[in-house]
């Protein structure tokens, strides 16, 4: 049921590793757009939920951070955590390896993650907008909480929230509308920010702008490390095992068809929906 969605993502899948081989420059400056397009997502809803109550500031925040994906998908750019399902897709259909795969997932968080690095240099160099002074303000507040959860609660979240964001990159492929595309991201992005779920790359940048500022013993350079590893993990889990993994799960057509085929019968016909290929 799912094939034409999963063959469109696997030749993604190969776009981007020729990319890789032929052009990594590009492919790299693409990695820090998408960095650097999460991070302005980011930087809007810190300027938006420092000004608002807190009994609304989840609802704000998640209503506002759907321009990060959607920057990624309309205009275009190369992001880890998209690409933890993308990868698995060629693997699960038997193409390449998993060291190509980890090629380019290696590339791609280096590469995001100087996007974000590019982007918060620029924001600290026009001020900060007033989020970088108060040890006590929301971006300190959040990044000493990301900086010292416990690995099994920044792991899980990060599960639950590639899950949301691949589940929004995988809807958008099966739509041929940008504008239906614009919709399902804003609702998988809401979903992800206001249950406080953790993004590897849009930690990048937030956790970034916490140590240019004027922030607390809470949070440090080493806080960061151990944020991004759990966090990365548990986005690698949500986007290969429980998007990838399970809607390849779901599509038995292709072992079905060899099955049969090897036992010298025909397929029976089986309903395919007729989805767009994705972006590559």
């Amino acid at each position: 049921m799912y094939d034409d969605t999963i063959d469109g993502f696997v030749k993604a899948a190969n776009a981007k590793l020729e990319m890789l081989r032929r052009a990594p420059h590009g492919f790299f400056v693409g990695c820090m757009l998408a960095g650097a397009y999460i991070g302005l997502g980011i930087l809007l809803i810190l300027s938006l939920g420092s000004h608002v109550p807190p009994d609304i500031r989840p609802l704000v925040m998640g209503a506002t951070f759907g321009i990060a994906l959607i920057l990624v998908v309309i205009a275009g750019a190369e992001l880890f955590t998209g690409h933890t399902m993308v990868m698995a897709l060629r693997r699960y259909r038997g193409q390449g390896s998993w060291a190509e795969a980890w090629s380019v997932l290696g590339v791609s968080w280096v590469g995001n993650l100087c996007g974000a690095a590019v982007l918060t240099g620029l924001f600290v160099m026009g001020g900060g907008g007033g989020l970088l002074s108060d040890p006590q303000g929301l971006l300190m507040s959040t990044a000493a909480h990301k900086m010292n959860g416990s690995a099994a609660s920044l792991f899980a979240r990060a599960v639950l929230c590639n899950w949301l964001v691949c589940l929004a990159v995988w809807m958008s492929a099966r739509l041929s509308s940008d504008s239906a595309r614009c919709i399902v991201i804003f609702w998988c992005l809401m979903a992800f920010i206001a249950s406080g779920y953790e993004h590897s790359v849009a930690n990048m940048t937030l956790l970034l702008l916490a140590l240019a500022g004027n922030h607390p013993d809470t949070v440090s350079l080493a806080g960061m490390a151990w944020n991004l590893s759990w966090v990365t993990l548990g986005n690698i889990v949500g986007g290969a095992v429980f998007v990838a993994g399970a809607y390849r799960a779901a599509s038995p057509a292709r072992a079905g068809q060899a099955a049969l085929s090897s036992a010298g019968r025909e397929p029976a016909a089986h309903p395919s929906l007729d989805t767009p290929a994705p972006r590559p």
